[in-house]
């Protein structure tokens, strides 16, 4: 065969084989970028999941914040309009205790005041301080009622007292309040849990 056929057919070949190998390349390409783009596409699902469910969980997080606030904002509100109730109910008893100062029983009221002062105490002499007024109302009852019990009691006037009385040792080293005011305060907790039991129907928690 002349030179020339034989380069012929060798171009032939080697383009035959290039053709071949260039379609393994393109086909090999092809599988590799089919691949890359399930692989993307795989990912890019999951990405897009779990910014979903971030998102998600983002929304969930603030609606909850949302109505944690607005339940916490309405205790609050709740808790103050019942405390402003309270605080009115207790002003009320101020007034109606000053009131109870001209009723007959106020007399014995201040009696039973001695009487639980001075059983708080040590001794078998005292002194007792109460309104100028109020001496009036108790200052033969005390009487007669120390001298029965043997005890030596001292009744003075105090403006400082503005209902119900308060009762010293001799020495004036310890004192009973038994003022009206005192004895609100003192029992003020039990006040309000009566109040809170009456007015609003259930037991008030501590705190």
């Amino acid at each position: 065969m002349p030179i020339w056929g034989q380069v012929e057919l060798l171009c032939r070949a080697v383009s035959e084989e290039g053709r071949k190998e260039a379609e393994l390349i393109l086909a090999q390409a092809q599988a590799e970028a089919a691949r890359i783009i399930a692989e993307a596409r795989e990912r890019a699902e999951k990405e897009h999941e779990s910014e979903l469910l971030a998102q998600t969980s983002a929304a969930y997080a603030e609606a909850k914040h949302i109505v944690d606030s607005a339940e916490l904002e309405a205790r609050k509100r709740i808790m103050s309009f019942r405390e402003q109730v309270i605080q009115e109910i207790l002003e009320a008893l101020q007034v109606r205790l000053k009131e109870f100062r001209s009723e007959p029983a106020y007399g014995d009221f201040l009696m039973s005041a001695l009487r639980e002062g001075i059983e708080h105490l040590p001794g078998k002499a005292f002194i007792v301080e109460l309104n100028a007024q109020d001496l009036e109302w108790v200052a033969e009852q005390a009487k007669d009622w120390a001298q029965h019990q043997s005890l030596a009691v001292a009744l003075k006037p105090s403006a400082s007292t503005d209902g119900g009385l308060r009762v010293y040792t001799d020495d004036r080293r310890l004192v009973y309040d038994n003022s009206l005011s005192a004895r609100l305060k003192r029992n003020e907790d039990d006040v309000r849990q009566q109040i809170w039991s009456t007015v609003f129907g259930t037991e008030r928690k501590p705190g």
